[in-house]
């Protein structure tokens, strides 16, 4: 490592200002080349071809910065990406690598505000790196992607190492220019033009709630006011449905859940250039990874959010609707089972919420297998004991106080009893229909049972009747009854009441059918 001097001129770093940016107004105030500003900061990479350190520092790197630039060292770790580590972006700690399994970790490139870069004489920030970063709250606008001359991803390579800084121009080569030291582009950034939006706008909300997420590391705002969740679940929350959005949404779908200035911005830029620089992303998986364009990821986590904002999990589920139903017309298989599949690191809550957009399409079985209707809908239970629990408190025929409050006109009471004790069975449980009726030996066979639950779905009054039955079936499997049920399904009757008694009591009774009777 080369003996570290204090520079002659001294810059301090702004708040919230990315490392490279940092150096660079020191290179550019010195009048000092590149490299030997690196070089003075031992920050020198052996081929030269990256600034890696951008990522993060070493404990000894970040003290011969601070010791030269006069800056404390954790000032200057706070600099790198390293500061948003496990909060916004993955790196791996043995390697100093980028994670690509943490949500929509860092933009290829940077993004930035052309207002702020002017305010600022070019300063850059190191928010912008982020993927999550699409707009500036304080200047209610887009961030750019690109330069508007060249057409460039802008921080995308280093410096020229023989040449002096210009912050706020873009150091990308020139069109046309090649070779070891090309001409640089040299435009002024600050006059990149860009949309800008009212402050109460929802794309500016959007923006303020990811970083406001990130910054606290909770989830705590609509559908997660209940149940709060830790930062990185909410975000690959966000990222799964945005990427959803981004891929099966149809341009009328679009119309109606993004803000028509926001949709135009998003159309326009598919007319304009691609970036010169970086490797073409799949613009089709936007799921996968950061979207490249800002309005991209403004449009897909705005969406987002207004499903996930909404008050509670069934508004939520309401709001999330039309994907599920366009995503199933594009030929995306959507079930219960599928749903789980995909987007790692989700949370529970937003399972929750694809549940309850699916509900029209589940059978009034899976409805309550899946506890659609309550306040956390969630897969079965993986409780072994709870089928056996409920077969042995519920009767073959419930009980007719419960049978006849949740009757309707198309179902009598001889079928409607046996099939609700059978759906009894179905909550929050895996059990197929034919064992839930074999279990309870009940006299429907089991496509009667399914004919009685559809006719009970399609009343008006199917919320309440799903939601009584998940409560019973809820007490049933906590609460121990005075009859075993299942007990006395078993017990065998015969010895009790000889043929002849029987015939007896028939005689005596004036009771029809005698044999034929005992046996009914």
């Amino acid at each position: 490592m080369n003996a570290v001097r204090t520079l002659p001129i001294r810059v301090a770093p702004l708040p919230g200002e990315s490392i490279d940016s940092w150096l660079e107004a020191i290179s550019h105030r010195c009048e000092t080349a590149w490299e030997d500003l690196l070089s003075a900061v031992t920050l020198r990479s052996p081929d030269n071809k990256c600034n890696t350190w951008v990522m993060r520092l070493t404990t000894a790197q970040a003290a011969a910065i601070g010791m030269a630039a006069g800056v404390a060292p954790h000032l200057v770790h706070a600099m790198t990406l390293a500061h948003y580590a496990d909060r916004a972006v993955g790196i791996d700690a043995a390697t100093g690598r980028f994670l690509r399994a943490f949500p929509w970790g860092r933009a290829r490139g940077s993004r930035y505000c052309p207002y702020c870069l002017a305010d600022t004489g070019g300063r850059w920030k190191l928010t912008w790196r982020l993927g999550w970063a699409f707009a500036c709250p304080q200047h209610r606008c887009l961030l750019a992607d690109i330069c508007p001359t060249c057409h460039g991803a802008q921080r995308h390579n280093t410096h020229i190492f023989t040449a002096v800084p210009r912050p706020g121009h873009c150091a990308n080569p020139a069109i046309g220019q090649t070779g070891a030291a090309p001409v640089r582009c040299g435009s002024k950034l600050a006059d990149t033009p860009v949309p800008g939006f009212d402050d109460d706008h929802p794309l500016l909300a959007a923006q303020r709630t990811v970083y406001d997420v990130i910054e606290r590391g909770v989830g705590d705002f609509g559908v997660y006011r209940t149940a709060h969740q830790p930062r990185r679940a909410v975000l690959a929350d966000i990222r799964a449905v945005a990427g959803r959005i981004l891929a099966y949404a149809a341009p009328e779908d679009l119309d109606r859940v993004v803000p028509a200035d926001l949709l135009i911005a998003h159309r326009a830029v598919h007319a304009q250039p691609s970036a010169r620089f970086g490797r073409p992303r799949a613009e089709d998986k936007p799921g996968l990874a950061a979207p490249v364009h800002a309005t991209t990821a403004a449009v897909g986590v705005t969406a987002a959010l207004r499903i996930l904002g909404a008050r509670d999990i069934d508004s939520a589920g309401n709001e999330m609707r039309w994907l599920v139903t366009g995503a199933r017309t594009q030929g995306l298989s959507m079930s219960a089972t599928t749903l789980g599949r995909g987007g790692r690191g989700k949370s529970d809550t937003l399972y929750a919420v694809q549940l309850t957009a699916l509900c029209p399409l589940l059978s009034p079985g899976d409805q309550l297998r899946y506890r659609i209707g309550t306040a956390t809908p969630r897969r079965p239970t993986s409780d072994p004991d709870r089928v056996d629990r409920l077969a042995r408190r519920t009767p073959t025929l419930l009980w007719p106080t419960w049978s006849l409050r949740l009757a309707t006109a198309e179902c009598n009471q001889k079928q409607l009893r046996p099939a609700l004790s059978t759906a009894l069975l179905f909550v929050d449980t895996r059990i197929r229909i034919r064992d839930a009726a074999a279990l309870l030996a009940s006299p429907l066979h089991e496509q009667s049972v399914l004919a009685v639950l559809r006719k009970l779905a399609q009343s008006n009054h199917w919320d309440h009747i799903r939601e009584a039955l998940t409560r019973l079936a809820d007490y049933l499997a906590e609460t121990d009854t005075p009859i075993d049920y299942q007990r006395r399904r078993q017990i065998d009757y015969r010895g009790l009441l000889p043929t002849a008694e029987w015939t007896r009591i028939c005689r005596d009774t004036g009771t029809a059918g005698g044999n034929s009777a005992r046996a009914k």
